[in-house]
């Protein structure tokens, strides 16, 4: 069976929905409560480096205006210092699978590290057509 990680907030949409697309698709997934366990600075720098995102895109708006100046200085240690103590300033939801790690915001953004699809058609919570 194919494998992921979802770092997973059940109060958002967009993470429920990649859960229930790995779900439907055959896709065992390891769900990691972030906002319970927490970020390490290993793993946001794994995250980062195998994304390939900046730090500016992986953060949620309300973290970005937080963080202006470290973001302009691409202050690493403030950034993650600060995901550290408020984890809820990463955006939403990261999978990583064998093929890869993305910010799956948009959805879409799952296809390139998974090979399986759900049944069609598929639609998220609120009704829009993803497969």
């Amino acid at each position: 069976m194919t494998k992921a990680t979802i770092y997973h907030n059940p109060k958002c949409s967009k993470s429920r929905d990649a859960l229930r697309f790995l779900s439907d698709s055959g896709i065992e997934a390891t769900i990691v409560l972030y906002l319970e366990a927490g970020w390490t600075a290993e793993l946001l720098q794994e995250l980062k480096g195998s994304s390939g995102l900046d730090w500016k895109h992986m953060l949620r708006p309300d973290a970005q205006s937080d963080l202006e100046d470290a973001l302009a200085e691409n202050d690493s240690g403030t950034i993650i210092q600060y995901l550290i103590d408020r984890p809820d300033g990463l955006e939403r939801p990261f999978v990583v699978t064998g093929k890869g790690t993305r910010l799956c915001r948009p959805l879409e953004a799952i296809f390139e590290i998974t090979d399986r699809r759900p049944q069609a058609p598929w639609l998220t919570e609120k009704g829009v057509k993803v497969v």
